[in-house]
Order: C-alpha cells, then structure tokens, then sequence
C-alpha cells in the first residue's frame, strides 16, 4: 500500500534529509520514489486541501512553499498500511524515537507531512507522475514473507536452495525482530 513523505523546507535547511530516510528504510518502508522540487502554492493547497478552515491554513501553506521540499513515495511489504507506519514514524513532538521527537524545532511545527491511511496514492500523485515511481521486489521482502509461511504451507517437493538468497541458513530470529519492528 503506497504512502507519501513530504520533507518541509525547515527539513532541508537543518540538514536532515538523511537522517529522516533512515528512520524511513529503517521502519521497514521502500522508497518508490524520491526528489527534491520546489514545490508550488497550487501543489500545497492540493497536499492539505482538508484544512482550508484552520486557522493555521495559509501560515502552512507558506511554510512549505518557500523553500525546496523533498517529496517520497513509499510502500510497506506484507501488504502492511504504510500510514499506520507512518502515522507511529512521524509521532508526536514528545513521544520519544518518533522524527518529531528528535528534529521539530517547536511542538506545532513539524518536519514532516506523512499521509493518513488511504491519501498515499492521491498525495504521491501531487508530486509524481506514475512513470516515476519504481514498482520493484526487494530480496528482504521475499525473506520476511518466506521466514513467516506456516508449516502447513510449507512445500516439501521444492528444493531447498531455491528460497531466496537471505533466507537461506537463518534462523528466523532476526526476522522476527524485524517483523516485530513493522509491525510495531
């Protein structure tokens, strides 16, 4: 299921793009897409259309609109609701291990725009055309899906050394620390 990661200038000018994709590899998400733009008025408004009757509405919209902004298109394996993870990722100003917690300047101002559940492709396609996203298998996602099969779906007539390449000889505990990690 695709979400969407919006970087905010404040983001760029501290220098936190990377830290901010490494706490996004790290919850388990794949980026499908990635680019720094300027992003227009018209393209914000578009992105929080829902709050044109806040009262922080155009003070937003200002703030995003007046620098570079690094827009991510990104999905989760396991057919996982990536908003949910993003939703845990991007947290709140004092909840510790979430980006809030460790980059906002201010509990109202945020780094970052992670989409609600269901608004990823919507709030992706503001930003990318579909030819720029890249649809592609990741060999961990094959090793987290072939470590959690059942017994019972377990084929015995497949030879052994056709699971993928990282599943071959582990144990399963580390890929059940990393599902738990998702699934957090």
């Amino acid at each position: 299921m695709r979400g969407f990661v919006l970087l905010k200038p404040e983001a760029i000018q501290r220098n936190l793009v990377g830290k901010i994709v490494c706490f996004i590899e790290d919850k388990g998400l794949k980026i499908i897409g990635l680019k720094m733009i300027t992003a227009t008025e018209d393209q914000i408004r578009q992105l929080y259309g829902e709050h044109q009757t806040s009262s922080h509405y155009d003070n937003l919209i200002n703030l995003c609109a007046n620098g570079p902004v690094v827009a991510i298109a990104i999905e989760s394996p396991l057919g996982i609701d990536s908003a949910e993870l993003l939703k845990d990722l991007q947290g709140k100003h004092d909840v510790s291990g979430t980006i809030r917690f460790y980059f906002s300047s201010h509990p109202s101002r945020g780094v970052l725009h992670c989409s609600s559940s269901g608004e990823g492709v919507r709030e992706s396609s503001i930003f990318f055309n579909e030819s720029e996203i890249n649809n592609y298998r990741k060999v961990l996602d094959e090793w987290i899906v072939s470590n959690h099969t059942t017994a019972s779906s377990f084929d015995s007539s497949k030879p052994r050394n056709s699971e993928p390449l990282m599943s071959r000889g582990m144990d399963g505990r580390k890929v059940d620390l990393l599902f738990n990690q998702l699934s957090m």
